[in-house]
Parts: C-alpha cells; sequence; structure tokens
C-alpha cells in the first residue's frame, strides 16, 4: 500500500503527463496548467526497448554546446537535461496547489452525468431489442439496426470506467467510503470489474511503471528475445503478438478472468494475491459478489439474447476503448523499459 504521498505523487506524475486525458475526469482541465508545465522537457536516461544489459546514457555534450542546444525558456520554465529526472518532491513543486485539491460535488457531478448517460443509452438500447419492430427483422437487419446503438452504450459504459479509475485513484472524493461506493458501482456494477482487485492490480502497475517485470497491467518483452519467443512452434506468444489488434475487445475479459498477466481479478490466484491476508480477500470478494449479482439480475430479468446484445457487446465495446487508450499509451516501438538496477519510480513515470 503505497503511502499518501507517493499516492499524490502518483496522481501529480499522471496529471502532469496526460492532464485530464478523460472527459469524465474530476480534475481541473489543462488549461489550468501554469506555463512550466506547457514547456516542460524531459530527456531521461533510461534502458532501452532494445536491450536489457545496456544503459543509454546521452551524449556527453560542453558548456557552450549545451548552451546552444538549450531552447528559449521563460523565467519560470523548467528544463531538464539528460542525465536528470525530476524527483517526486520536485514534480508536485510544479503543480499549482489545487492540483491536489479534491472536489467531492464536482466528482459526483461527473458520476452522476455519466451515470445517467449509462442508463439513457442502455434503457433506449433494450427497449428497441423488445420492441415488435426489432423482432420482425431478419437477423442481419437486427444486428444493423441495434450496432451503433451498441457502440454508444459501450461508450458511455467506457466513460463510466473512467470515473471508477478516478475512485479507484481517490480522486473522486477525498471521503474513502464515496470513492468505495462510486468504484463498486462504476466499475463493479456497471462495467463488470471487480472494483478492489482491479484497484489493487492497479496500484501496482502505477508504482512500476515500465519495469520489465514488476509492472503489472502490460506483459513486456524485449527485441533480443523476440526471436527466440517465437521460434518456439508450440509457443502462443507468436499467434498472440499478431493477432493483437483484433483481440482489443476480448484482452479484459482475459485479462479479468484468467489473470494475464496479474493474476486473478475475479477468482483471486497469482503474483497480485501472493502475501494478501484473508481480510484483504474478502474485501475483494465484496466487488466481485457485485459484479456477479449484477451481470446475474441482468441476465435472469433480460434472458441470455437480448442480454448479450444489451449488454455484453456493449461491455466488449467498452472494452476495446480501455485497450485502445492503454494499449496506445503504453506501447511504443522507442518504449524504455527498466531493470531492477535502473529503475526508479520517477523514471518509470515519466516513460509511462
Amino acid at each position: 500500500m503505497p503511502s499518501s504521498r507517493y499516492t499524490k505523487a502518483i496522481n501529480a506524475i499522471v496529471l502532469a503527463i496526460a492532464v485530464s486525458s478523460s472527459p469524465s475526469s474530476a480534475f481541473t482541465g489543462p488549461t489550468a496548467l501554469p506555463r512550466n508545465m506547457k514547456s516542460f522537457q524531459l530527456h531521461s536516461s533510461a534502458l532501452p526497448l532494445t536491450s536489457t544489459s545496456t544503459i543509454t546514457s546521452g551524449t556527453k555534450i560542453n558548456k557552450q554546446q549545451q548552451q546552444k542546444q538549450m531552447p528559449k525558456l521563460d523565467e519560470d520554465d523548467l528544463y531538464v537535461r539528460n542525465d536528470k529526472v525530476p524527483k517526486v518532491g520536485e514534480v508536485m513543486r510544479m503543480l499549482p496547489k489545487e492540483t491536489f485539491d479534491v472536489n467531492t460535488a464536482m466528482g459526483l457531478f461527473y458520476f452522476g452525468v455519466d451515470f445517467a448517460a449509462v442508463a439513457a443509452t442502455m434503457g433506449f438500447l433494450n427497449a428497441v431489442v423488445t420492441s415488435d419492430v426489432y423482432h420482425s427483422l431478419p437477423v442481419v437487419a437486427q444486428g444493423l439496426m441495434v450496432a451503433p446503438l451498441q457502440v454508444l452504450t459501450g461508450f458511455t459504459m467506457w466513460c463510466m470506467w473512467c470515473i471508477g479509475h478516478d475512485a479507484g485513484h481517490s480522486t473522486v472524493s477525498k471521503s474513502k467510503s464515496i470513492n468505495r461506493v462510486v468504484g463498486e458501482i462504476a466499475h463493479s456494477a456497471i462495467c463488470l470489474t471487480p472494483f478492489v482487485p482491479w484497484a489493487k492490480s492497479h496500484r501496482q502497475h502505477h508504482l512500476h511503471h515500465n519495469h520489465i517485470t514488476k509492472d503489472y497491467s502490460h506483459q513486456w518483452f524485449v527485441e533480443e528475445e523476440k526471436d527466440e519467443l517465437f521460434a518456439n512452434a508450440e509457443s502462443w506468444f507468436k499467434p498472440a503478438y499478431d493477432t493483437r489488434v483484433w483481440q482489443l475487445p476480448v484482452l479484459y475479459m482475459v485479462y479479468l478472468l484468467a489473470g494475464v498477466p496479474d493474476g486473478g481479478h475475479v477468482f483471486f490466484y497469482g503474483r497480485m494475491w501472493e502475501g494478501s491476508d484473508i481480510k484483504t480477500k474478502l474485501d475483494a470478494a465484496i466487488s466481485v459478489a457485485v459484479s456477479m449479482a449484477t451481470a446475474g439480475a441482468f441476465w435472469m430479468n433480460m434472458g441470455t439474447a437480448d442480454f448479450t446484445v444489451v449488454c455484453m457487446v456493449p461491455w466488449l465495446v467498452m472494452s476495446f476503448w480501455l485497450f485502445m487508450v492503454t494499449y496506445l499509451q503504453h506501447h511504443s516501438d522507442d518504449g524504455k523499459l527498466y531493470t531492477d538496477d535502473t529503475y526508479t519510480f520517477e523514471r518509470g513515470a515519466f516513460e509511462t
């Protein structure tokens, strides 16, 4: 469990890099950033993606060359040289104090807006699916009729997922109880994502950004290992890698149920549960029960066909949005990974 200082630091660095990326975020928008954040530049010394044994140290330059390469800065701008990554405290001092103000009313407002959006779109989709007109159409026409509504409903579920994410970061409210209730509704109930298990693995992800083995949520490999991994005819790695884009709608289900790569979020096994006591698992089981009860209630009330069309297909759209955003954010050809010898919290956080 990270300290409150590191919890604030995580939020600070996330905000500094990707200020309010979700439309439902309770954070202040990008226009509130001070000028020094807008012109912040970072070139960190890091372990390159193509190597696990060397560190890119950057090119040494003399003072005259350094001055020549320095960008034009205002007096309150911060320029970070190749050999220096800012510490948590520096990042926090760069941001205005109001960055750390958690506005419960605003957080609940966005929660209410997104909840209403999910209820309206899913309710309308259900009304269409249960109508006589829908049932009078052939199957192909039925699919074409509801597809746009399914995409829209899935997007509103994605917005609600973002609210649950903010609750997991304790930024919907200062109240742990409010964050828990919002998280259970947004994630466990609406997005069928057990909130406490998700928050547990997500916290480990933020504490180990881009660590080659300790980063949760994302399974890394380095270029030198690619041929060896792909050469094994019995390995699932190459076909999984080649078809990764087409797997986006279902990867979240694999992540939650199969526990790849963190451990199960519905069944408690894998590395994320190592050392967890029974109290922690019972608390997590509450979130699982909420997800299962919600899914079961809708399934029994709607029947398998309508439940699939109204709930699960939009859920796959939500999953697509989730993996598109996180995959594109965390993976690139020039990404840098770290080992125990090269990793620091700040390096990893700025690399993500």
